[in-house]
């Protein structure tokens, strides 16, 4: 749900989330979570998706799980992972993840099981100034012969600066190999220690996003909606 308020740049973001999007972000979780959220794209229940993660923290790294389900009972695609994230250096960390995925197509047609690998960097080069990089599926895992049809394998970069322990600014570039380069700015406020708001604006597609976070003692509610110029809304709510 952070990346949905952030307009899906979630390479530089230190949550639970990581897992799903940069491995090597979940080396700064600062202790272990469990998160769960459902997200409807464009208001279809076709497309609901429901995600659990867990973040485990030790002493030499922090260990993720996830769980996806996605689609409905024509077609069906659930996705487990299981990864770790580690120091690399004083102030650089990485991750790396192994996903296998389960491809239901129905009663008349095959199913199919693939796997494949996330990858994820973070750096802090100042306490102002952080990094983030992540590469989804760099093997480029194939789901069938027929039109070369791939798991899907992105590349996102993203830069945050954080001007106060309250408020942020994030830029970044995000490449699906087979859609347009798109370009991502996100902005998060927390006006007190109970409330954070965050929004952002992407290109290709065009689309605009918001979401409030709301702390209860060791409970964070999370609610976000993305706005596609055609489509139309696509919430998100994670506890």
């Amino acid at each position: 749900p952070n990346s949905t308020a952030l307009a899906g740049l979630d390479a530089n973001n230190v949550d639970v989330w990581s897992i799903n999007y940069n491995m090597g972000q979940l080396q700064h979780l600062e202790k272990s979570t469990i998160g769960i959220s459902f997200h409807q794209p464009f208001l279809l229940s076709d497309f609901t998706t429901t995600n659990v993660v867990v973040g485990i923290c030790s002493k030499k790294g922090a260990f993720g799980i996830n769980y996806s389900n996605y689609g409905n009972d024509y077609f069906q695609i659930n996705s487990t992972g299981f990864g770790y994230a580690m120091k690399l250096g004083e102030n650089i960390s990485s991750g790396i993840k192994l996903n296998y995925h389960h491809i239901n197509l129905g009663e008349f047609y095959n199913s199919k099981s693939i796997l494949s690998t996330d990858v994820g960097f973070a750096a802090n080069l100042t306490n102002e100034l952080h990094l983030g990089f992540s590469l989804i599926n760099p093997t480029f895992s194939k789901i069938d012969d027929y039109a070369n049809e791939r798991i899907p394998t992105v590349i996102q970069f993203a830069a945050g600066y954080h001007f106060s322990p309250d408020l942020s600014l994030q830029a970044g570039i995000k490449k699906d190999m087979v859609y347009p380069l798109s370009f991502i700015t996100a902005i998060q406020y927390s006006p007190n220690k109970k409330v954070s708001i965050r929004g952002g604006i992407g290109t290709n597609p065009s689309l605009a996003s918001l979401g409030i976070n709301v702390h209860l003692n060791q409970i964070q509610l999370v609610f976000a909606t993305q706005i596609h110029q055609i489509l139309g809304w696509s919430p998100d709510f994670g506890i």
